[in-house]
């Protein structure tokens, strides 16, 4: 390989942001110092926000999302910085259990032996005298497989998002009949405004993490009435969340789960960055943090041929199965098995929590704009392929995403060593 080749692969890498399997398009340019209309090949991004599939794509998905709670937390990107003397809640909501499963426990045991629950009714032990490591493969697998419940698992994770949504709908009612108002009225003068995002729990239920923003009529933009209070919002969601249910399509009564937790967010705090970092770190992982869920199947022995283990191929396959009910159709359960049900979106808000990634990405598109020597031609682009030309290209793209990622963690690391020698 000479030199002008190793140019030419630096470039093609370059272009398409370190993507590891870019799209390939060809359209036309425009060179804008001579006006000249010529045919292009370009690589550009995949964008996919799957780390398993893309880090570098899914690095800057990551960015993009913390910068979106971030903004919800202390303003910025278009986003009234009154934003961060609002009250506002971490709210953590888990699923109900469908059959014991492997865990750890804080002091390291899984499920100790218990004389009245020996067996369950197949005869197998409900206890484990084990104590798990943290990447151990049974942590998440039932005890019995055949005790848990896979149909109203899968189901449950089908209407998370409805219960999620039902939450907030009764919460604005409560909190505005405790002033005495309806929720009319309520909307007039302030907003409970929120940011969630859905994390699959090993088991293979969905459990959301919330940040509930109590704002006034104007959003970020005007606080709150001075009656309400994250102290308030917080005594009514405690209250609620063991009672609040959604009726599914199959008539069935669904609730949260026991594990509870909600926590006063103080607008004082100087770390609220690491609010914002733990949200956006699940924005980019897949059902199960492999590839075996990271794309929708298309047939049902790809499930079965998959390396998972046996509990989230039946959630799966349970998903996939279920997609035969006439009842459920709604829920196009097949397009979701690699999801175990799940058909919500991983990063949801309410419209004035903050700005959108949509916002995000023109914005960095027009600066980007200022550097470019072409632009392409509205309408003339059409796709040709996944992948770069030269083998070594995907092996590069990996390299230096890997480069960029260190001086980042580097930068990252002086800064707050900057911040911890002024602090002192």
């Amino acid at each position: 390989m000479d030199a002008l080749e190793r140019l030419q692969i630096v470039d093609e890498v370059r272009l398409a942001g370190n993507c590891a399997h870019p799209i390939r398009l060809r359209g036309e340019m425009v060179e804008l110092n001579t006006g000249e209309v010529n045919y292009r090949d370009l690589r550009v991004a995949c964008r996919d926000r799957r780390e398993v599939v893309c880090p570098s794509c899914s690095s800057l998905y990551q960015a993009d999302a913390w910068i979106l709670v971030s903004a919800g937390l202390t303003g910025g990107k278009g986003i009234s910085v009154e934003a961060a003397t609002h009250p506002k809640l971490f709210v953590t909501l888990t699923a109900p259990s469908f059959g014991a499963v492997h865990t750890r426990r804080s002091n390291g045991t899984c499920h100790p032996l218990r004389a009245e629950t020996a067996t369950c009714a197949h005869g197998r032990p409900l206890w484990c005298d084990h104590r798990h490591e943290v990447d151990d493969e049974l942590l998440g697998t039932p005890t019995c497989a055949a005790c848990f419940n896979y149909r109203g698992a899968v189901l449950w994770n089908a209407h998370a998002s409805r219960l999620f949504a039902e939450t907030m709908r009764q919460l604005t009612r409560r909190v505005a009949s405790s002033r005495g108002i309806s929720r009319d009225i309520f909307a007039e003068e302030a907003r409970i405004n929120y940011l969630k995002v859905a994390e699959v729990q090993r088991r293979g239920l969905i459990h959301f993490h919330g940040i509930l923003r109590l704002d006034g009529h104007g959003h970020a933009e005007t606080p709150p009435p001075s009656w309400l209070t994250a102290a308030l919002v917080e005594e009514h969601l405690r209250a609620l969340v063991p009672t609040v249910r959604v009726r599914g399509l199959d008539d069935e009564s669904r609730g949260w789960g026991a594990q509870f937790d909600t926590m006063v967010i103080d607008p004082a705090d100087p770390d609220l960055a690491r609010v914002a970092s733990y949200l956006a770190k699940y924005s980019v992982k897949t059902t199960d943090a492999s590839l075996d869920f990271a794309y929708r199947f298309k047939t049902r022995s790809e499930i079965v041929n998959s390396s998972a283990d046996r509990h989230r191929q039946q959630l799966a396959l349970t998903a996939w199965d279920l997609a035969r009910e006439r009842d459920l159709c709604p829920l196009n359960l097949r397009l979701h098995a690699h999801a175990f049900g799940f058909t919500g979106q991983l990063i949801t808000k309410s419209r004035g929590f903050t700005t959108s990634f949509t916002a995000l990405r023109g914005a960095r598109a027009f600066y980007m704009s200022g550097s470019n020597t072409h632009i392409a031609l509205p309408g003339t682009f059409h796709y040709t392929g996944r992948g770069y030309d030269h083998p070594k290209a995907a092996q590069l793209a990996g390299v230096f995403y890997e480069m960029q990622r260190e001086l980042r963690q580097e930068r990252a690391r002086a800064k707050k060593e900057a911040l911890r020698d002024a602090r002192a």
